[in-house]
């Protein structure tokens, strides 16, 4: 029976102790930031799927007409939901807004019925929405669609930009990472520098030396993996009435995706450093090791 990597002297574990609490420390920063940029994400999708689309019938439309535009906007991939809006409900909404009946002074239904569209966010483009626009106003009972370009514009502008600017500063966090985990683990098989030589001398092949230190870079990256994401949790819900960030985070699909990063992240980068590391001293000649 195999021993597991950890199974070894006082010295020794302590030196796999201290790689995993730096790997996992790592793992937690970059666990956060993944958190940021699926929340960012999200908060995105929401501001888009926010924009509200009104069509407006004409006078003289039947009820069943509407309906039926409903059903058909209900099957399109673009829509998130479609709400009739009769005569009579937007003069509540109005009546509320307003805080007076303009419905009794007036003696009719000033605003006409309609439809509240809300897009799904991959839709909420002004190139998408001219052509929704354009096969909704074919109808002729449709008297025209409205929504705020302006505001849509600033919204796609603003969320390219923020995209952007996470983008680059993730890739250059990601980066620093790896930087850190390298080290960690290339301090750690420092002192095993010596050990690998006299394997090499004796005639061990490189694959048989390096495959005790890979299983061992793979279990330091699947518990650091394991401790940074509990760790992300546990403040998640401990701190989540004092950090603004991390409110409302509830979704099974982000914490899945963020299970997913840091655990795979852990794995890749332990397993990648520790073969650098071994490959380095393997091709280092006696005199250099000292």
């Amino acid at each position: 029976m195999s021993k597991s990597p950890f199974k070894s002297s006082g010295g020794s574990l302590t030196a796999s102790v201290s790689t995993i609490v730096g790997i996992t420390l790592v793992l937690v920063m970059l666990g956060f930031l993944s958190l940021l940029l699926l929340s960012a994400k999200n908060l995105s999708d929401y501001f888009k799927e926010s924009i509200q689309v009104q069509i407006f019938m004409k006078e003289d439309v039947n009820e069943g007409e509407i309906i039926g535009l409903q059903k058909w906007l209900d099957a399109q991939k673009f829509t998130k939901s479609a709400t009739y809006i009769t005569r009579e409900e937007a003069a509540v909404q109005m009546e509320q807004e307003l805080g007076e009946d303009f419905v009794d002074f007036l003696g009719f239904y000033p605003i006409p019925s309609s439809l509240d569209l809300r897009l799904n966010s991959e839709y909420a483009g002004l190139d998408s929405l001219l052509i929704i626009e354009s096969q909704i106003a074919k109808r002729s009972f449709v008297s025209e669609v409205v929504y705020q370009k302006a505001l849509i514009e600033n919204i796609n502008k603003n969320v390219g930009r923020i995209s952007l600017y996470l983008l680059i500063f993730s890739g250059l966090l990601l980066v620093i990472a790896i930087a850190l985990i390298n080290n960690t683990i290339r301090l750690a098989i420092y002192s095993k520098r010596f050990l690998i030589k006299s394997m090499q001398l004796v005639g061990a092949t490189r694959r048989f030396i390096q495959r005790p230190f890979l299983v061992k870079g793979l279990w330091y990256g699947v518990l650091s993996g394991l401790l940074a994401f509990v760790i992300i949790i546990t403040t998640i819900y401990f701190f989540e009435d004092q950090i603004p960030l991390l409110q409302g985070i509830q979704a099974l699909t982000v914490f899945a995706e963020l299970f997913a990063i840091v655990f795979i992240l852990g794995i890749l980068i332990s397993w990648i450093s520790t073969k650098l590391a071994v490959r380095r001293y393997i091709r280092l000649r006696q005199d250099q090791l000292y």
